[in-house]
């Protein structure tokens, strides 16, 4: 499964929706968001954004590149204040939320998936696949590999130590981590693994039960997708959407026409593999304004910019990026292209 085979077989409905203006405030973007898809009849609108941004003026910039980073913002934000958990996160229960909120959540995962191939990837995989396709289809093998992804990088490491050949029931880390869970059972080699798994459907299945009951009737659409139809496939396509520097790379388009253009190309393909972590996310919402892979390619245009007005020019909409071909040397733009990325200003939308 590729990008481009999951935006060819889309279901139409939305050819025909009618569209509506919106205005969505950047302070008060997640709280916006769900009260407007708190009306169901939402997910089958085009929707035409407005940003309001901190400074009480719309922000610069208009089509599909807007909804794109109003999605990514918007995850960005449930992610830290509604989940827990490191590389997959878990929707968790807060007291102002209820269904009609959590329902509205749903929503734009499913407006997000049929009109810009949007899936929030960083959501537990095995919260999702539980409301696809009921608890009972999750093998024990995709729920541990969904908690080792939930739960932090030493703790990663104390489960697969304690799962392998150096298991040791005094070790303390393995005795603070299932502390930490509430877990009091003494463990030997031969319970250990059942206990493991204990925790990770605790953690993953029964603590956002409600939430998921929320999910399924609305989520329940996804599996007309090709990407939502059974374990594998999800899994897949959960690999698939996450950006990486050699899949960026990929996804570059570009004829350069001279030794200048070529250099400059080459130079940003360095710079692309230089990213790791949370900077390569960061770079391509900076390309294409979702922090998930959703495009087939990346239009690469060159410039004749220098000086002070030299600087790289993106088109989230394309998504296109204008790369100046005046370059010297890989440091210039590596210094430069670091210094718009990081700079606050430039995630409004002054340049779409």
């Amino acid at each position: 499964m590729t990008c481009a085979s999951c935006v060819a077989d889309l279901p139409s409905e939305l050819d025909d929706a009618f569209s509506k203006h919106v205005f969505l405030h950047r302070a008060l973007l997640k709280d916006d968001m769900i009260e407007l898809f708190s009306d169901p009849s939402m997910i089958n609108v085009n929707l035409d954004v407005t940003v309001i941004g901190n400074d009480g003026n719309p922000e610069e910039g208009t089509g599909v590149g807007v909804m794109r980073e109003v999605l990514t913002s918007f995850w960005q934000l449930v992610y830290h204040s509604l989940t827990v958990g490191t590389q997959e996160k878990v929707p968790c229960i807060r007291h102002e939320l209820q269904k009609t909120q959590w329902e509205a959540i749903a929503r734009v995962i499913v407006y997000g998936v049929k009109r810009f191939n949007y899936f929030p990837i960083f959501l537990s995989r095995a919260v999702i696949a539980s409301v696809l396709f009921g608890e009972g289809s999750i093998p024990s093998s995709f729920l541990l590999e969904s908690f080792l992804l939930y739960v932090s990088q030493e703790e990663r490491e104390t489960i697969l130590i304690a799962l392998g050949d150096k298991f040791d029931p005094n070790d303390g880390d393995l005795l603070d981590f299932l502390s930490n869970f509430k877990c009091f059972t003494k463990v030997t080699a031969g319970n250990i693994s059942r206990v493991i798994h204990e925790l990770a459907h605790q953690e993953l299945l029964q603590k956002p039960r409600y939430i998921i009951d929320c999910f399924v009737p609305i989520l329940s659409v996804l599996r007309a997708f090709p990407a939502f139809q059974n374990l594998q496939v999800l899994q897949e396509m959960y690999l698939e959407k996450k950006p990486t520097p050699k899949k960026i790379i990929k996804l570059l388009n570009a004829d350069p026409q001279n030794e200048p253009e070529r250099m400059a190309l080459d130079h940003l393909k360095r710079y692309i593999r230089s990213l790791d972590g949370q900077a390569v996310s960061q770079f391509f919402s900076f390309l294409t304004g979702s922090n998930v892979i959703t495009c087939e390619s990346i239009l690469v245009t060159f410039s004749m910019l220098e000086g002070a007005g030299r600087r790289p020019i993106i088109r989230t909409c394309g998504p296109i990026i204008e790369l100046p071909s005046t370059y010297q040397s890989y440091s210039e733009l590596a210094e430069e292209f670091s210094s718009v990325i990081n700079e606050k200003g430039a995630w409004s939308f002054n340049i779409v």
